[in-house]
């Protein structure tokens, strides 16, 4: 009897472990492992990332002379770029997709996933499909194609990265405007011979800084006036680097557009570099929705915190008062 009991309760551990491993395998444990094998080590030999989605929107990314390119158009982002290569190098599989799922989940994949293919030197590295997340947002459906056969693996994995607790698809958006660099002045060095700022409603505080006999003079209406060097030169410090929060696309631009064009404009910011190249701004104020107040309930006519502003050559963009505040100072402060 104790035999019998002794085989019976190593049966049981055995099933027990064994549906353990088959539900939440690690990387180590798993049979299928050309399934699942998402991350790629050298992630350094990558030069060129292609990312879409169903609804047909799509992104190029391409790196030339270490330096990552949008659509072989715009600059990347540094940073974001980064935490791509850094989520490819690092996916790990956080569990195998219970059979009972399975048909859901690649059912889900198909109608709506992110493709993303991975390449060195022309040829391709790895592809795979990028899911929604699971219900508690911390893991994320993935299914990966075989380079080989150009087919799909027949089993999705959930995956995650170890000590990050969020799912994965946003870092495999495939919008170009959000992977584009959104500086619009940087100036590290301060290589700047001029800038003007013209205020539409109140031009006796427009100014205009020019670089004359390596000494920043200071001008209203193309007449120098007393400037205070310092104040100026601490001015220019300001342009180091400066950016949009984020591109206004197809609808949205649309409306907006319709609003400003009954506004006058705020300001114009130009800014000239020693190569004779000029990099301008057209400012916007915001207009809250009627009725608005701030925290101690006085009326708010425009955002206090957000304006528009047509930049990069003439794209709509929407800018924010903290960072543009230095800049958007009077002749009277440079004095």
């Amino acid at each position: 009897m104790k035999k019998q009991l002794l085989l019976f309760s190593i049966s049981f551990v055995a099933l027990i472990l064994g549906s353990y491993f088959y539900f939440t395998s690690s990387d180590n444990n798993l049979n299928e492992e050309d399934a699942r094998n998402f991350a790629i080590e050298e992630i350094e030999k990558i030069d060129k990332i292609f990312l879409a989605d169903k609804k047909g929107t799509q992104v190029t990314l391409t790196k030339e002379n270490k330096i990552w390119k949008v659509n072989d158009t715009y600059v990347a982002r540094h940073k974001r770029i980064q935490t791509l290569l850094k989520t490819v190098q690092k996916v790990k599989v956080k569990q195998r997709v219970p059979k009972e799922q399975k048909q859901r989940i690649l059912k889900n994949l198909a109608t709506n996933n992110i493709k993303a293919e991975f390449f060195s030197k022309g040829e391709l590295v790895k592809s795979y499909f990028i899911g929604s997340a699971d219900g508690t947002t911390t893991g994320t459906y993935m299914l990966l194609i075989n380079e080989d056969s150009n087919e799909n693996y027949p089993i999705p994995f959930l995956t995650h990265l170890i000590g990050f607790e969020g799912y994965l698809t946003p870092r495999y958006e495939p919008n170009p405007n959000t992977w584009r660099d959104l500086s619009i002045f940087y100036f590290p060095k301060n290589a700047i011979q001029s800038v003007k700022l013209d205020y539409k409603e109140s031009s006796e505080n427009s100014f205009e800084i020019k670089l004359e006999k390596s000494k920043y003079e200071l001008f209203h209406n193309n007449q120098k006036v007393s400037g205070n060097s310092s104040k100026i030169k601490k001015y220019l410090l300001n342009f180091k680097s400066i950016a949009a929060e984020n591109l206004l696309i197809s609808q949205v631009k649309d409306t907006v557009l319709k609003k400003i064009k009954k506004q006058d404009v705020w300001f114009t910011l130009s800014v000239t570099n020693f190569l004779g190249k000029t990099i301008s701004v057209e400012g916007y104020k915001k207009k809250m929705p009627p009725g608005s107040k701030n925290s101690i309930g006085m009326p708010l006519t425009f955002d206090p915190d957000r304006f528009y502003g047509f930049c990069f050559e003439n794209e709509l963009a929407i800018l924010q008062h903290y960072v543009f505040e230095p800049l958007l100072i009077t002749k009277s402060d440079l004095e």
